[in-house]
């Protein structure tokens, strides 16, 4: 009952972040992840595979983003608060990383 109860409380600590290189996987302000953005090969709604699923509710299919990676590694689904802003965010470092700098 105790294990019920503490998942129920960390989910929802567990945040998402675009950083400059990578894509961070805090709880509670630790990174527990971080995936590349130079790995990063895609990034989409729809799942294909079996994934790394890191999630911070529930039901998270409204709100899931999948991370398709260029090392042929499992997917990454993660589960943005908004999830529309966190890919622009995101389509746009990887934009700016791949990009050559002038």
């Amino acid at each position: 009952m105790l294990i019920v109860v503490a998942v129920f409380w960390a989910m929802p600590r567990v945040d998402f972040r675009v950083d400059s290189s990578a894509v961070v996987v805090e709880w509670m302000g630790f990174a527990l992840r971080r995936i590349p953005l130079s790995d990063i090969n895609r990034v989409s709604k729809r799942l294909k595979g079996k994934p790394e699923v890191w999630r911070n509710t529930l039901n998270g299919n409204h709100r899931m983003l999948v991370l398709y990676r260029k090392s042929g590694r499992r997917p990454v689904v993660i589960t943005p608060h908004n999830r529309y802003v966190f890919r622009n965010q995101l389509e746009a470092n990887l934009k700016r990383t791949a990009s050559p700098a002038v």
